[in-house]
C-alpha cells in the first residue's frame, strides 16, 4: 500500500469479507475526500495501490485453527499458556515475539513444501 495509508484497516466475519472491505477503501476514501474538498492522491485515481494483508495473532490462529498454539509454543520454546493467550487475543504480543512466531511458521511452511507422498 502507498505510504501514508498504513493505518487503513478492515473487518469482516470471514477473511474474504475483510479483504473485500479493505479493497473498497480507495473508492470510499475518494468519496470522502471529494466531499471534504480534499485533494485525492493520484495513486488512488490510477489504481496503483498494492495491498498487504497482515494478520494479528488471534486472527491467524482463528483462521488457521488446525495449528495448535500449544504445540507451536513448544516448537519455539515459549510457555504454552502464554502462546494460547496470544492466540485468544488476551495478552499483548511484543514485536520480538511476533517475529519469533512468524519465523517458526515460515520454517514450518518450508518443511511442508518439501514433503512428497
Amino acid at each position: 500500500m502507498m505510504d501514508g495509508f498504513d493505518w487503513a484497516v478492515s473487518y469482516g466475519d470471514t477473511l474474504e469479507e475483510a479483504k473485500r472491505d479493505f479493497e473498497n477503501f480507495p473508492k470510499e476514501y475518494i468519496e470522502v475526500s471529494k466531499e471534504a474538498g480534499k485533494k485525492v492522491p493520484p495513486e488512488l485515481n490510477n489504481g496503483e495501490l498494492e495491498f498487504e494483508y497482515v494478520y494479528d495473532l488471534s486472527g491467524f490462529f482463528a483462521y488457521y485453527d488446525f495449528i495448535s498454539p500449544t504445540r507451536l509454543a513448544r516448537r519455539i520454546g515459549e510457555n504454552p499458556s502464554l502462546v494460547r493467550q496470544y492466540a485468544s487475543g488476551c495478552t499483548y504480543v511484543g514485536a520480538d515475539k511476533k517475529r519469533k512466531i512468524e519465523t517458526v511458521i515460515h520454517e514450518i511452511g518450508q518443511e511442508l513444501l518439501a514433503i512428497s507422498f
